[in-house]
């Protein structure tokens, strides 16, 4: 008699239910967050688009760096459950930070702990879900890594559309405290889980022994090439997700009507996103992969690939966008949201494989590790969009503000500027600007380029392109910049980017060889 069926259980780990409970909990902390916190830094505490955008990506490549260092606490000394409630309580901490305190100061320390909280529990709790199974149920891994992706989304979507709501009508302590309380309770909700995980113990010194064995080490190699082509797709995919997307979503010229009553905030455009996960992945597991299939053999590696170039296709649409903004003309945001249909198939085809792809390569006690290697892609990918924004700044000397009821620039001699291209100022300059409701601030943050004439320029909001009233005396000297890659210029070089990736990409991956790694029956 066969005993191959007897041995399959169809039941899904006891476990499952609190990891992707806690995850559903965690993901709306950090989403929530994310989505408002380019916003929080240009309109609340004034600083440039390139500025917030280099920022925001710095503190994202440190949540995807600091799992390599809880993928070794884990690994090597803790275990996962220590590790994932230790981290967390340094994760909730910083929360509480960002919460009560208003000034820079505060920003930087809260936005670290978080970093270094939800980093550290990144690869414990995406590797805890393959380690609830053994070879009798592995047939279900890939429907709970559904099913664990499915809640990372579903908590980014609620938080994502209530949480830039908070910022607007309540103000950032709410906008934060909210998050700040969610962490809590994900961290509550995991440890009432605790006996019911199964659990891998730490490997200590043999750990060691795998990481830095000939077969370690061409694993680490094999899986490091193809993780350097995820960083440019994340590059891309991270900009949508609170970043550039966002900051142009906050023009006038973005019309935010979306029919039948509804309007968005410009940050809650980043809801679609997940909205598009939660139907996309269902489709792409049960139509779009078992079609191909009949007439292609549709491998991982494959999917991936095919993933970085719907990712550019993607940025071709949001340049496009761009330019009809920088040139005066109103455009629908359901061009944007198109973009965030086509980036998130691109999504689903690269993410969703490459976290099952990463389990199931890695030998059972360096799991962590690999999956804190794979999450180091993200930071990579997010250090490559910091420092283009940075090193696209280019200081400007010798310009001249002349304020009043309109602001007007002397742009200095042989300068080639455009109607739309953005200027930054930084600093105490000595120039206040008049806001809406009749409130003064300084000049500070990032402006745009009107009408030009004869080397003068018009100073116009960056959101409503209206002119800027000011009063004061421009102070010589003070920081003042533009941008190397103006309008469109600056997405379709991340498009042409990932287009070169996605070439090179199909010689490498004919190259790379699979191999799966589950846990054993006891």
């Amino acid at each position: 008699m066969s005993t191959a069926p007897a041995n399959r259980d169809s039941r899904m780990p006891a476990g499952i239910p609190y990891i992707i409970s806690n995850e559903f909990a965690e993901r709306f902390c950090f989403y929530g967050i994310n989505a408002i916190l380019s916003i929080y830094m240009v309109q609340f505490l004034h600083v440039g688009e390139a500025q917030a955008t280099t920022w925001q990506s710095l503190f994202k490549s440190g949540a995807y760096f600091f799992p390599l260092v809880g993928a070794i606490v884990s690994d090597v000394f803790w275990g996962k459950f220590r590790t994932i409630i230790t981290f967390s309580i340094a994760y909730s901490i910083g929360c509480a930070v960002l919460a009560l305190t208003s000034d820079t100061t505060g920003l930087a320390i809260g936005l670290f702990l978080i970093a270094f909280g939800t980093g550290g529990i990144k690869p414990c709790v995406s590797t805890d879900v393959g380690d609830q199974f053994t070879s009798r149920n592995q047939h279900l891994i890939e429907r709970a890594f559904s099913w664990f992706y499915l809640s990372i989304n579903a908590g980014a979507l609620i938080s994502i559309l209530l949480c830039p709501w908070l910022l607007q009508t309540s103000g950032p302590r709410w906008a934060f405290g909210i998050p700040a309380v969610a962490m809590a309770l994900a961290t509550l909700v995991f440890w009432l889980g605790r006996d019911r995980f199964a659990v891998v113990p730490p490997a200590g010194r043999q750990w060691l022994r795998e990481v830095f064995s000939a077969e370690g080490a061409q694993l680490i190699g094999r899986l490091g090439i193809i993780y350097l082509f995820l960083a440019v797709f994340w590059s891309l995919f991270e900009q949508a997700n609170g970043t550039t997307w966002t900051l142009q979503a906050q023009s006038s010229l973005m019309d935010k009507h979306l029919g039948f009553g509804i309007e968005l905030l410009p940050a809650q455009i980043q809801f679609f996103n997940p909205l598009f996960i939660l139907l996309l992945v269902p489709l792409f597991s049960y139509v779009i992969y078992p079609w191909l299939g009949k007439v292609w053999t549709v491998t991982p590696l494959r999917k991936i690939g095919i993933g970085f170039f719907v990712g550019a296709l993607s940025f071709v649409l949001i340049a496009w966008i761009e330019n009809r903004i920088q040139n005066g003309i109103v455009t629908s945001m359901w061009w944007q949201i198109l973009a965030y249909a086509i980036l998130t198939s691109g999504e689903v085809l690269v993410s969703v494989t490459a976290l099952e792809y990463s389990y199931k390569q890695a030998p059972l006690r360096i799991k962590s590790f690999i999956m804190a290697l794979y999450l180091l892609s993200l930071s990579v990918g997010n250090l490559l969009t910091a420092g283009v924004a940075s090193n696209m700044v280019e200081p400007l000397q010798g310009v001249e503000v002349r304020t009043g009821a309109q602001t007007v620039l002397t742009l200095p001699a042989g300068s080639k500027f455009v109607p739309g291209q953005k200027i930054d100022f930084r600093g105490d300059n000595g120039v206040t600007v008049q806001q809406a409701g009749g409130k003064a601030a300084p000049l500070g943050g990032t402006y745009i380029v009107g009408e030009i004439r004869e080397g003068q320029a018009l100073l116009l909001d960056v959101v409503n392109r209206q002119p800027v009233a000011a009063s004061g005396d421009f102070k010589a000297g003070s920081s003042v910049s533009t941008y190397k890659l103006v309008g469109p210029q600056f997405f379709m070089f991340f498009c042409y980017l990932m287009l070169g990736t996605g070439i090179l990409w199909i010689f490498v991956a004919t190259r790379v060889k699979e191999q799966t790694f589950v846990r054993q029956d006891a």
